[in-house]
């Protein structure tokens, strides 16, 4: 086994279990479903402050690296290190999931839990497209899901706000931005942002850009990170997936753009008892 801490680890086929431990398949748990800026770390940060105790298992950036990218590294004779760049990071995840349907759900099926140490709730940070949830739903028969949700101006409008490290590219997207295009032009240029952001949507993001002083290339570079996200996984399907699927006790959908993030934590608090 690999030890991600000391209540979770990561088994391969080979592994014989101690009497502690316990694959993630067989336990209940809560997986949180949604996009980049949705909330889930923050609402996640809240829930504490409902009385709810439960241990977050490692989280998608902490799988992504230690199982998805550090295996398809080893498996292609590359030094297993660290990869920053967010439209890299999505590169490794669809490989991985070209190899393994259900991609990131697949990698957290290969948990186990020492039952020792963990609380009974466990929660993971987490799904998002059509494809992890439709393959989580038959890994995990005994999980709940909390889908939050949010436009997608909203989520690009929390990037940029929230200064994150990991919110970063080194993509030439925005390298070779030169200093006098104007930032429509350049919101325009990125890959596939048509499918995403209509007109009226890139003129409402540069004037806010403009008005909170951001940098033009931050605003490209986010909006990058947006747009391939959303190329890769397909939000709206794996809600409607979940809900057409599961009973209404086991999904709760939330618009974190409708309500504050210690609302949203109270409702998720209040359905998981």
């Amino acid at each position: 086994m690999k030890f991600l801490n000391k209540e979770v680890a990561f088994a391969l086929e080979a592994d014989n279990l101690s009497a502690d431990f316990r694959p993630l398949i067989e336990l209940p748990l809560v997986i949180m479903v949604g996009l980049t800026g949705v909330g889930k770390s923050t609402v996640l940060e809240l829930l504490p402050e409902q009385g709810l105790k439960f241990t977050l298992l490692p989280n998608r950036r902490d799988i992504t690296d230690q199982i998805i990218i550090a295996s398809l590294q080893a498996e292609a004779g590359q030094p297993v290190g660290p990869v920053t760049d967010r439209l890299e990071r999505f590169e490794y995840t669809a490989r991985y999931r070209d190899k393994f349907p259900g991609g990131m759900a697949h990698a957290l099926s290969r948990l186990v839990i020492n039952s020792a140490a963990a609380q009974s709730l466990l929660i993971f940070d987490g799904l998002r497209g059509l494809n992890e949830v439709q393959h989580a739903v038959a890994y995990f028969p005994l999980a709940r899901f909390v889908v939050l949700d949010a436009p997608d101006t909203v989520r690009l409008t929390r990037l940029l706000n929230r200064g994150d490290v990991f919110d970063v590219t080194s993509s030439k997207i925005q390298a070779d931005l030169p200093a006098s295009q104007d930032l429509i032009a350049a919101l325009q240029d990125v890959p596939h942002v048509d499918v995403i952001f209509n007109e009226e949507n890139l003129r409402q993001i540069a004037a806010g850009a403009r008005l909170a002083q951001i940098p033009a290339d931050e605003v490209v570079q986010k909006i990058a990170i947006i747009v391939k996200e959303r190329r890769n996984y397909d939000s709206s399907t794996a809600r409607v997936h979940l809900t057409h699927t599961l009973p209404p006790q086991q999904v709760l959908v939330v618009d974190t753009a409708s309500h504050p993030a210690r609302v949203v934590a109270e409702k998720i608090a209040h359905w998981l008892e």
